[in-house]
């Protein structure tokens, strides 16, 4: 008879006292991680672009669950008030500035704002961006391809510019950094289902993030990318207003999982990139599709 709960006489049992220690060993670690991770990102402060919706209010939620002072910013007044009343009591302080990423006064504004408020920038996740329904090259129109190009593309540039002299002065220290840029798997290889601005500035997210990795690496700053595949957001959960099998199918010739992407976990992963168990990761673009780009 082993020392199990439920069998009788079992509190006396070696194995049961044993089964005992170990669980209340488990409780303790897990507690002691928790603790350990909420001790490193405490007071550090990140700038989120995009941080209204999706991807980005999701890592705004779970860095202000670790401690971390949030920077957000989005463009439009009213969401980012109610973002930061919810991040409020969470953990950190947060802070929101409306701001179009395409304008270099106002991503200059925007990482002035967050070194004034927090005196500090440890973290940037740029997020934001747009996607929008593209014609073929031969009938693609001027204005779109700069519009694409400028939101997903040319924001992401002029934010790490900011960022990175933030990063550098001497007001912020030789603290270790790290600025994470959101691409997609469309940024590695071509998609039916994306189009030609979008793709073309995904695959530049890339090129400028290890770029930026090589060109700081002397540094304390890191630079690395996310690459999600599709997302379950609130744009894309009408999509699955279906039959099951139908749904299944659908999203298993997209991702092998059958499933969209969890934006908290995108938002974990953001943290991991941010965390000193990455701080030998450089110059990366990680994927999360669910093994998409595995497929042939």
């Amino acid at each position: 008879m082993t020392g199990w709960p439920g069998v009788s006489g079992h509190r006396k049992l070696p194995g049961y006292r044993r089964w005992k220690r170990a669980d209340h060993y488990n409780r303790l670690t897990t507690i002691g991680l928790q603790k350990i991770r909420m001790s490193e990102y405490k007071d550090k402060v990140i700038l989120i672009t995009g941080a209204t919706s999706g991807i980005g209010r999701a890592t705004a939620i779970h860095f202000a669950s670790l401690g971390a002072n949030i920077m957000t910013a989005a463009r439009t007044p009213r969401d980012g008030a109610e973002l930061v009343n919810e991040l409020s009591g969470r953990g950190g302080e947060a802070r929101f500035i409306a701001t179009d990423v395409i304008r270099s006064d106002q991503v200059e504004k925007m990482v002035d704002y967050a070194m004034s408020e927090f005196g500090r920038l440890d973290f940037a996740f740029n997020n934001a961006g747009i996607f929008a329904p593209e014609p073929p090259l031969h009938e693609h129109e001027e204005d779109l391809w700069d519009s694409v190009i400028n939101t997903n593309l040319k924001s992401i540039y002029l934010c790490m510019k900011h960022e990175i002299g933030a990063m550098l002065s001497e007001e912020n220290g030789n603290r270790h950094c790290a600025i994470i840029n959101n691409a997609s798997i469309i940024g590695h290889r071509g998609s039916a289902a994306s189009g030609l601005a979008y793709a073309t500035a995904k695959h530049g997210v890339i090129g400028l993030t290890r770029q930026a990795a090589v060109t700081y690496a002397d540094t304390h700053i890191r630079v690395n990318a996310v690459s999600p595949g599709p997302t379950l957001t609130a744009a894309t959960r009408p999509r699955l207003d279906a039959p099951e099998k139908e749904v299944k199918a659908r999203l298993s010739s997209l991702n092998p999982t059958g499933e969209l992407v969890p934006v908290e976990d995108i938002a974990k992963t953001v943290a991991f990139l941010c965390s000193d168990a990455a701080r030998m990761i450089n110059g990366h673009d990680l994927p999360l599709d669910g093994g998409q780009l595995a497929k042939l």
